[in-house]
């Protein structure tokens, strides 16, 4: 009688919070609309802030190419802003930074998507680029052969990349028929025999108006919209063509497992199931299905395979529904040793959940998740545009997403048992794991068909923002309380923030700040961890530990109509956190394997790399993560002295932004925290970093596909004047209109990742130029570098260039601030570090005042090319005496 009771207590919950969002989506005004040409489009305006985001959805994936193609519409992503005839290579991502929006595209399975955020003044020229783009690419053969090499180096970096691989592997074993089973980015084979010929032909024919759906969502007017809309694509015509079906796959009669073998640390772990495509009516209880099973940190998996048993460091699970049917996928890391072990209790957490049902409360968690999902996604512009674009291309509805939420509120356990036993046959189940070349015997004796008929399965046959003013108080006890009234949405962020971090560390404690992040939120002294997660799940809630160079702290956001609960919670949290032996043990674990695993990611090798030998004295040097040894030496005693000394009144920022009263936040703040003792706070004695005298070099060698470097110079500080032209500096030298993408990736295709770093921090920071590339062309990447650092430091920057950088910075730091979460976070932020809380409202002006002297001069000024670090990671084989 109480789970009935239960059950109705949260079927009525989930219907209020389904009609206050059915409100929220009333407030904006959607327009969709067919022109002749049969271009869809649909505008949805939403004056919360003065930002448009504009989406052009292409119903053509990697799912739609012939196994000759595989890659095509990928490559096809790459070279669309390559050039048109009245815009050059370059231009399009240089136009849009300028006036500080973004530009990107992505390939799928089934769509590709280009896409442009900014400012909502600028919206009719990122709409002219888009429909330039998309009707007019010249598709130049010399950029097609620069952009070839992009593309063969973002392949070879997958292939360094464990959960990468692990995916493909997977997919490609999940399905032999169907085209699901290549990779989305192709092969290097397919990829190096595209011709621009067969490249034309096939954007001609999948590239028509009949296939692609405009969404435009943010501050506009929707009639003057339209006209510029119809005014655009008006001479784009319809195409007749008849386009192949895709090949069916075959029903799976038994298991499938494939082993491979490398240079790992870690077991990489996934198996899965087919399930159907996204419109199935299926599709909310498997997606219920998968998140009770491993969604989360209550989840059973996680509860009882990864904290009970300890058989695994992380692990989830997921349904992957596209639009044809897909997978359900469980995925894991875990010592080889455990393999078979973990498969065992996998599959009878599975066999449980289907024969005995789900609990009421599970079914309200992750109904009130699933949901709140659907209002976290609609904070931004670009958000609500993506979600708009997948209806209707996907399902040819827009309004799918109600019609979906109002399903997932009328499941109870037994559909989800109906559901399970129809799609979790035994014989349908596909393993795939990457493990370390050491453990090959024992990974190869897992006899997965033999685990799956033991678990015993059920068998079946087969207008413009207004800012609003914030509140700043100090309580008596020291605690500085900032307060912003953001009323668009009923969801509130708290941020709380300590002086910490890596820049408090020693090194037999490093990893503190870390690993007390990961145990801040896992019980206290009233409740356990379960306890804790549950109650946050109830309130559609994310409540989160982090910790950096400089700050530890947490963040909560949640549903504001749970307000005092919430802050009644997180009081408890901050002021008697338990930081449990037992618990200790249980996080221990998986933060291990997670450092280990850094060796298995040649980048994040190269960074830490950078920043050991850049900095000799400074705790910099270290890695917020910690070490192996450092990680196992903390202790529950040195966790809470260390949280005693830097959680105190004086060093701590309560910020609160989103859907509240700023009057009563003050006294509920006051109500649990005022009594919070104050005590003397002093930040430790810190070394300073002397400047670098030469040239320090360092090389790691990697049986990787890729070299990687890292290559740069000490930085400035937050609060220096010098910070706002060095970010300058990045923005014009980083990013796909940046001078360095242009020069080193378009022209000479070095590379496929680049990027341009200046990372400021409390301490000086540092400034470097990260570069993934052929071994091969190790050598030629870095002269490159410092010959293109040279000549800025000798040359400085054009007006133009200053200009775009400071519109790009301006524009990016306005689309950031969207939700309440960011606001919180860069508030509380500039706050700690003595910025001012309002420095988030100066920070636009500071980037304006910069000129381009000013931006020269600190190039000059920390651009010493005769004194920097290098750190590169490589391939045994690329050695040079």
């Amino acid at each position: 009688m109480r789970r009935f009771r239960f059950f109705f207590l949260a079927f009525f919950l989930v219907l209020h919070l389904f009609i206050g969002l059915e409100e929220g989506w009333s407030r904006n005004r959607l327009h969709p609309f067919t022109m002749e040409n049969g271009l869809r489009v649909i505008l949805s305006e939403n004056r919360n802030a003065p930002v448009v985001a504009l989406q052009v959805w292409v119903k053509v994936g990697s799912a739609d190419e012939t196994d000759e193609e595989a890659g095509m519409c990928h490559f096809i992503e790459h070279m669309i802003f390559k050039g048109t005839g009245k815009r050059k290579v370059g231009e399009m991502a240089k136009e849009v930074e300028s006036l500080g929006g973004s530009i990107n595209a992505y390939t799928s399975y089934d769509q590709t998507v280009y896409h442009i955020t900014i400012a909502s003044r600028y919206a009719d020229v990122a709409l002219d680029i888009l429909a330039d783009a998309v009707q007019h690419s010249t598709f130049d053969p010399v950029e097609l052969e620069k952009e070839r090499e992009v593309v063969l180096e973002e392949i070879r970096m997958g292939e360094d990349s464990p959960s990468r691989k692990l995916i493909r592997q997977t997919m490609a074993t999940v399905f032999q028929s169907h085209p699901y089973r290549r990779p989305v980015i192709g092969y290097e084979k397919t990829v190096r025999a595209v011709t621009r010929d067969r490249m034309v032909s096939f954007f001609k024919k999948w590239y028509t108006p009949e296939r692609i759906v405009l969404v435009a969502a943010g501050d506009m007017d929707l009639e003057r919209m339209e006209n510029q809309v119809r005014a655009s694509f008006r001479e784009f015509k319809r195409d007749q063509g008849s386009f192949p079906e895709r090949a069916k796959e075959p029903e799976q009669n038994e298991p499938r497992s494939r082993i491979s073998l490398g240079d790992f640390k870690e077991t990489y772990f996934q198996m899965a199931i087919p399930i159907v495509s996204y419109v199935h009516e299926d599709t909310p209880g498997l997606d219920t299905l998968a998140q009770i099973l491993g969604g989360g940190e209550t989840s059973r998996l996680v509860q009882k395979v990864k904290l009970e048993k300890g058989l695994v460091h992380t692990i989830s699970a997921s349904a992957y529904t596209p639009k044809d049917p897909g997978a359900l996928i469980i995925d894991a890391t875990l010592p080889s040793e455990n393999l078979e072990k973990a498969v065992t209790e996998i599959l009878r957490e599975i066999h449980r959940l289907v024969g005995e049902g789900v609990t009421a409360e599970e079914l309200y968690r992750v109904r009130v998740n699933i949901e709140s999902d659907f209002i976290y996604n609609r904070q931004t512009v670009q958000g609500q545009a993506r979600n708009i674009g997948y209806y209707e291309v996907a399902t040819g509805d827009i309004d799918f997403g109600r019609k979906y939420l109002q399903r997932v509120a009328l499941l109870q356990s037994e559909d989800i048992q109906r559901i399970g036993e129809k799609h979790l046959l035994p014989s349908r189940w596909s393993f795939s794991v990457l493990g370390p070349a050491g453990k090959a015997e024992i990974l190869s004796r897992v006899p997965f068909g033999t685990l799956v008929q033991k678990a015993g399965l059920p068998v079946v046959s087969a207008e413009k923002q207004v800012h609003s003013p914030v509140f700043r108080k100090v309580l008596g006890n020291g605690i500085r309380l900032i307060v912003k009234e953001n009323r668009g949405l009923p969801i509130a962020s708290l941020q709380v923030s300590f002086l910490g971090g890596v820049r408090y560390e020693e090194e037999a404690l490093n990893g503190i700040n870390q690993f007390m992040a990961v145990m801040i939120t896992k019980g206290t002294e009233k409740q356990g961890a379960v306890e804790l997660a549950k109650k946050v799940e109830r309130m559609a809630g994310a409540l989160d530990g982090f910790s950096g160079f400089n700050s530890f702290g947490l963040t909560f956001t949640f549903l504001s109509q749970h307000f005092d609960e919430a802050l009644s919670l997180l009081s408890e949290v901050i002021l008697s956190p338990s930081f449990d032996p037992d618990e200790m043990e249980r996080r221990r674990g998986p933060i291990l394997a997670a450092i280990r695993r850094q060796e298995d990611d040649p980048a994040r090798t190269a960074f830490r790399l950078f920043r050991r030998v850049l900095y000799e004295k400074h705790p910099y040097r270290m890695d917020s993560i910690g070490t192996l040894d450092s990680l196992r030496a903390i202790t529950q005693k040195e966790m809470k002295e260390y949280y005693r000394k830097i959680a105190v009144p004086q060093n701590m920022i309560f910020t609160v932004v989103g859907d509240v009263d700023a009057n009563q936040v003050a006294l509920a703040v006051q109500r649990e925290f005022g009594t919070m003792e104050p005590k003397p706070f002093s930040s430790p004695e810190i070394p300073g970093e002397p400047p670098l005298t030469g040239i320090r070099k360092q090389e790691v060698y990697k049986e990787k596909e890729q070299a990687h470097f890292v290559l740069g110079f000490l930085g400035t500080t937050l609060q220096h004047q010098d910070r706002y032209a060095l970010e300058v500096l990045d923005a014009a030298l980083s990013g796909m209109g940046g001078r360095l993408f242009y020069e080193l990736r378009d022209k000479e295709s070095l590379a496929y990742a680049l990027a341009f770093i200046n990372n400021t921090n409390l301490d000086p920071g540092y400034i470097c130029v990260y570069m993934g590339t052929h071994p091969d062309k190790l050598a030629q990447a870095i002269a490159g570098v410092l010959r293109e650092l040279k000549k800025v430091k000798e040359e400085g920057l054009s007006g133009e260039e200053v200009e775009r950088a400071k519109k790009y910075l301006i524009g990016n730091f306005e689309i950031g601030l969207q939700t309440n979460g960011a606001q919180a976070g860069q508030i509380s932020a500039d706050e700690l570090y003595g910025l001012g809380y309002d420095h988030y409202g100066r920070y636009a002006d500071e980037i304006r005042k910069v000129s381009k002297e000013e931006v020269h001069r600190v190039a000059k000024k920390y651009f010493t090319l005769d004194a920097y670090t290098l750190a590169i990671v490589r391939p045994p084989e690329a050695k040079k005496e």
